[in-house]
């Protein structure tokens, strides 16, 4: 009995030991380093590059190669040459006509000028035709020019010339007088070029937004990986430390499953969040690569950048007024209400009469060779040479002027239709302005949410910071407590848990607060 006792003692006595070895060893469920938002860095890939890159590189790489703001670029390009086509409808219109006639007539008369007359004529024409950018006015000038050989014997100028200059210039007094279809399509086109600057204004806001937003949940990412690693190492360690004691028979198997279990669950939450962080990495880049063979795709991108955590004093009434007058989805639709207006003086005007001015003025030239013939049909005696130059001589001195005016009416009797497309266009002009006033009430609504969002998520940042410095002490607490036999695993692998929520939490707060801010900017000026 005496060697019983003695050898049953010394195994309590080496028990004891082990058991006061092993809480020394449980120290590692304490993390070496605290935990610090940014120095996390994304899964290494060997066969990549790994790229660091700032907040203001990404939006600069972003505004010089994402193919959207690419595309938005040109049409404000585009949109200048349809002013430009526009303005062409003004520009003059220059044409010209050559024309040559060789007719042979036979005679049933003895006046007719012998028994077989032929005629050769030949005719050069221009003309000049333009548009007037104000009041409707339509200006014509025609220069026309013939030249004339016959055999017939009555004639006296053979060859002959005849010159043509000719103005005539129309002004409409009623319908047309005050704008028109081409000059309300200039003006349209005037505007809507205006909106397509406010659509690529829009569209560089709104892709330096989403490259902010991007931004920071890549980062949110890595430290959600970061977070996760070190909640797995805690419970691998864990499980280390149950086994032994599990060995030594002052624990259970159950406790070693539980801790297993603990490690199962943190191994699936790392996987989870790197399949996060791979479709996060893939939609930041979408937003900075210019085509598939850019190499950016091939890299791995570590945004270093930092969010600044500074309390956001919030002028909701001030942004309201800055938004209700700057932004750009209400300034295009207030242009595109002017554009309803031209639409609708131009149908108004169209319901009046048609009551033209019409002036004309012109000035005619003869020449050439001048021929006396003695008796009728006698034979032909050159009295003076002439040629073209004649006629042009004639209209110079404006020997024989001509002028006059015309006044033309028209006017649909009912006028039905013109009658129908004005009512027609009121109508979409309250219809315009109802949507006008609905956008503005959107507008308060949204910008109003933004700046209430900016108050409430820094709220919940302070929450979330206390919640993560108090689960941190409970965490500590819960090791040292577990270390003298006075917890579970099972309370431990809970604490740990609640650390890490706790810290995923914080983090989320965190860049919430930060994306709430530069909402909060955005809605003010741009429009999504």
């Amino acid at each position: 009995m005496t060697g019983k006792s003695n050898r049953c003692a010394v195994w309590l006595v080496g028990l004891v030991g082990l058991a006061l070895v092993i809480p020394m060893d449980l120290s590692g469920l304490q993390e070496a380093e605290p935990y610090e938002v940014g120095t996390a860095l994304p899964p290494v890939d060997p066969d990549r590059t790994l790229v660091d890159i700032t907040l203001d590189d990404a939006i600069a790489r972003a505004l010089e190669r994402n193919l959207n703001i690419q595309t938005a670029r040109l049409s404000p390009l585009i949109q200048q040459y349809a002013l430009r086509a526009a303005e062409a409808v003004f520009s003059p219109t220059l044409s010209s006509t050559y024309g040559y006639n060789n007719s042979t007539n036979q005679s049933t008369s003895q006046l007719d000028g012998g028994a077989s007359t032929s005629t050769q004529r030949q005719s050069y024409n221009a003309s000049l035709f333009k548009t007037m950018p104000w009041y409707g006015g339509r200006l014509s000038t025609d220069f026309n020019n013939s030249r004339t050989e016959t055999n017939n014997v009555f004639s006296t100028l053979n060859p002959s010339f005849r010159s043509t200059v000719s103005f005539n210039y129309t002004q409409p007094l009623l319908a047309g007088f005050s704008t028109d279809n081409q000059r309300t399509a200039l003006e349209t086109q005037a505007i809507q070029g205006q909106i397509a600057d406010l659509g690529l204004t829009s569209e560089i806001a709104n892709i330096s937004h989403q490259v902010q937003v991007a931004y920071w949940g890549l980062r949110a990412t890595i430290e959600q990986i970061e977070i996760q690693r070190r909640n797995l190492a805690q419970a691998q360690e864990l499980l280390a430390q149950n086994a032994i004691r599990v060995q030594l028979g002052s624990l259970s198997d159950l406790q070693v499953i539980q801790a297993e279990a603990q490690v199962a669950n943190a191994e699936q939450s790392l996987l989870n969040t790197e399949i996060q962080w791979r479709n996060q990495e893939l939609i930041f880049k979408r937003l900075l690569v210019g085509g598939a063979d850019d190499p950016l795709l091939a890299q791995t991108m570590n945004p270093i950048g930092l969010p600044v955590l500074l309390e956001q004093v919030v002028d909701i009434d001030a942004a309201v007024a800055i938004a209700l007058e700057q932004r750009t989805d209400l300034r295009q639709t207030r242009q595109q209400r002017q554009i309803s207006e031209l639409d609708l003086a131009v149908t108004r005007n169209n319901t009046r009469p048609d009551l033209n001015l019409t002036a004309t003025y012109s000035l005619q030239g003869t020449g050439g060779d001048l021929f006396d013939r003695s008796g009728l049909g006698g034979d032909p005696i050159l009295v003076q040479p002439g040629g073209y130059v004649d006629g042009l001589s004639s209209i110079r001195e404006r020997d024989a002027p001509t002028w006059g005016l015309t006044l033309n009416f028209s006017y649909p009797i009912g006028n039905k239709g013109a009658r129908a497309n004005l009512q027609r266009a009121e109508l979409q002009i309250e219809q315009t302005d109802l949507a006008l006033r609905n956008q503005e009430l959107g507008i308060v609504t949204e910008v109003t949410n933004a700046g209430l969002a900016v108050n409430d998520y820094f709220l919940l940042l302070q929450a979330a910071q206390r919640s993560r410095e108090v689960s941190e002490r409970a965490a500590e607490v819960e090791v040292t407590r577990f270390s003298v036999g006075a917890s579970t695993n099972y309370e431990v692998g809970l604490a740990q848990d609640a650390l890490t929520s706790a810290r995923l939490s914080e983090l989320r707060a965190m860049f919430n607060y930060v994306i709430a801010i530069a909402e909060f900017e955005l809605v003010q000026y741009v429009g999504r």
